[in-house]
């Protein structure tokens, strides 16, 4: 319970801090890399689950804050992983779109109920338990999503249907 108790504060913490407006570190981050180590992550912690990764050609750098970053792939692939019953698919991937890096983090499980949807990046929104096979979630990780995703000058989008759940991080790629 302390564990718990001590990530829900560093949570809160880092919302107030992004509130506040307070900045972020502010260097070149290879988003891939960062997308492969988490997928590892992600693997280890959910064997039961099918995981792969789709990177470009070309390298994904963005500029910013990589522990933050970092959070923001932990969190989409730790949603998916919780959210999805064993033997989900889940597709963790990057490209290039203009002047902007895409990573999506894709599921084949049971969706967002609709009328989740709208209030899936508040701060303690919680799925129901339809979609949820475990108690226990903070209801923080998709608003820590949105908040380190704005503080990066980015977007974050959901969309889901039964089957195909896609949340989608766009951000501004580093200046060559």
């Amino acid at each position: 319970e302390s564990v718990r108790m001590t990530e829900l504060v560093e949570d809160l913490l880092l919302l107030a801090r992004l509130d506040e407006g307070r900045e972020l570190a502010s260097l070149p981050v290879d988003l891939g890399r960062v997308v492969v180590e988490a997928v590892g992550d992600a693997q280890a912690a959910g064997p039961e689950h099918e995981w792969e990764v789709r990177l470009p050609d070309a390298p994904a750098i963005v500029t910013g804050d990589e522990p933050r970053l970092r959070q923001v792939v932990t969190n989409l692939l730790a949603n998916a992983r919780i959210h999805t019953p064993e033997g989900t698919s889940v597709v963790a991937s990057l490209e290039h779109d203009g002047d902007d890096v895409v990573l999506t983090v894709e599921d084949d499980g049971p969706g967002i109920p609709p009328e989740l949807a709208a209030s899936l990046f508040e701060r303690f929104a919680r799925g129901d338990s339809s979609r949820s096979r475990r108690a226990g979630s903070t209801g923080l990780g998709l608003a820590i999503v949105r908040a380190v995703t704005v503080a990066h000058r980015g977007t974050v989008s959901v969309a889901s249907v039964p089957g195909a759940t896609r949340f989608t991080v766009r951000l501004p790629a580093a200046a060559d």
